[in-house]
This record gives C-alpha cells, sequence and structure tokens, in this order.
C-alpha cells in the first residue's frame, strides 16, 4: 500500500488500485503518488503490463478532490506557487509514459481527472455501469476537454466541456473512446486476461512497441511510420527479435 493507491505485482502484470474513498478523487499527494508509481515500472523487470482501477464500484476516479483544492489555492505550497498544478501534469504523463502498456478498467465514474487517467492509459475496458464526464463547469475550474478529445473526437468533447453532461460507456464506445464494454462482474477479469495475454510476450518487444507508441502517436503520418521503423531496428539487434523469427519460421 502506497497511500492512496494498492500496489501488486504476479507474473509480470501489475495491477494498481485507486483506493482513496468515498469517490477516488484526487488529492495532491494523491497525483504525487500516481507520478512515483508509474515512473517506478521502467525500472522493474517484473512488470511487462500494468491493470489500473478503482476500488468499489462506485468510482474510478471522481476527478479532483474539490475540498482538498481549496486547501491548496489557500495555503499553496512553497515549492508550487510558480507551478500549482505542475503534480498534476506529472500524474498524467506518468501514466501515458509508462514504459509498459497500460489497460484501464473503468469501474465507475470517470470524471475530469478520472477521465483523463484513462484517456492517457493505452487500453479503457469500461464496465457497463462506468460513464464519463467532465463536471469541472460546474464547480468553477475548467477540465479535461484536451484528453477526451483524444477520446470521442473535439466536438463531443467540447459539448461535454460546456455543459458538464455525463456520457455513457456505451457511448463512448460507439464514439471510439473505448476498447470494450462489458459487466461489472467482467470488468477485472477481462483486464487481466488481456494483460496476461500481453505480459506472454517478448518483454522487450513490448517496452520497444510502447516506446514507439509513444515517439509516434502524435505526428504526422510520414515521421510516425519512420519512428516505427527506427524502433524495429533497434529491435531487431535483440535476440529476442532473432528468437521470434526462428519461432515463427520453425527454424
Amino acid at each position: 500500500m502506497a497511500g492512496d493507491l494498492r500496489v501488486s505485482v504476479q507474473d509480470g502484470v501489475a495491477e494498481v488500485v485507486l483506493d482513496r474513498p468515498p469517490v477516488n478523487a484526487l488529492a495532491r499527494t494523491t497525483y504525487r503518488e500516481i507520478a512515483e508509481v508509474f515512473g517506478a515500472f521502467g525500472d522493474r523487470t517484473d512488470v511487462s503490463v500494468v491493470v489500473f482501477t478503482g476500488a468499489g464500484e462506485r468510482a474510478f476516479c471522481a476527478g479532483r478532490d474539490i475540498k482538498d483544492l481549496a486547501v491548496e489555492r489557500s495555503e499553496p505550497s512553497p515549492v508550487d506557487v510558480g507551478d500549482p498544478y505542475r503534480a498534476t501534469r506529472e500524474a498524467f504523463w506518468a501514466v501515458r509514459r509508462c514504459a509498459v502498456p497500460v489497460i484501464c478498467a473503468v469501474n465507475g465514474a470517470a470524471i475530469g481527472a478520472g477521465l483523463a487517467l484513462a484517456a492517457v492509459s493505452d487500453i479503457v475496458i469500461a464496465s457497463e455501469r462506468s460513464f464519463f464526464a467532465l463536471t469541472e463547469i460546474d464547480v468553477g475550474v475548467l477540465g479535461a476537454a484536451s484528453f477526451a478529445q483524444w477520446m470521442v473526437g473535439p466536438g463531443r468533447a467540447r459539448r461535454m466541456i460546456y455543459t458538464g453532461e455525463r456520457v455513457s460507456a456505451q457511448e463512448m464506445y460507439r464514439l471510439g473512446g473505448l476498447d470494450s464494454v462489458v459487466p461489472q462482474d467482467r470488468l477485472l477479469d477481462d483486464a487481466r486476461a488481456l494483460a496476461k495475454e500481453i505480459a506472454g510476450k517478448s518483454p522487450v518487444a513490448i517496452r520497444m512497441a510502447k516506446a514507439s507508441v509513444l515517439r509516434s502517436d502524435t505526428l504526422p503520418l510520414e515521421a510516425a511510420y519512420r519512428a516505427e521503423q527506427d524502433y524495429t531496428q533497434h529491435l531487431s539487434a535483440y535476440a529476442d527479435s532473432a528468437a521470434a523469427i526462428a519461432r515463427f519460421t520453425g527454424r
């Protein structure tokens, strides 16, 4: 247990559970823990994939803890006064830049920062009870529209940030933001099964594939494909690559 996160590792699969009752809202300390935990996976040879979920069935993450935000505004830390939202960004980028793939299992509400954490994951599986929203407009702040654009496109993202409306998991899937929607009681089983499949691949190839995706996914097509070719060349120098080719060709 590391503060608001529970972390376990078995057979190459790490499970990170956000456990901050009652709705897994994020305090300043939680953001720092997320950055620390996901950053540390880069140095762990026993981890090939991460399953990220929330405790309970009410919420994956209900966004920023507004009470904690009010305290932060009234009593800002001296280290944060020049850039008060640095810890928030570092948490999101730690998940996005995690050295191994991250499967986000959304078990309930994903609001504001919760939506952002899903968006920066590699694969998102949601329970049929879950929903997504950017409700910051209702509490006097602005939210994660840029992350929502990755999931549902700019038009729907703008509607979400202007209205604060809830979008069901089924609608998010229809718009292309989710890998799948499953019954609540199957969510972790499906996420773990997918994680097990990924963990069965070459650890070197998986990390190289993640690095390639990170480098290429915001580039224009020609530059993105050149980046992929660079990583293909890097991978070919490893014994894992030669072994995979040998298994495929039967030699």
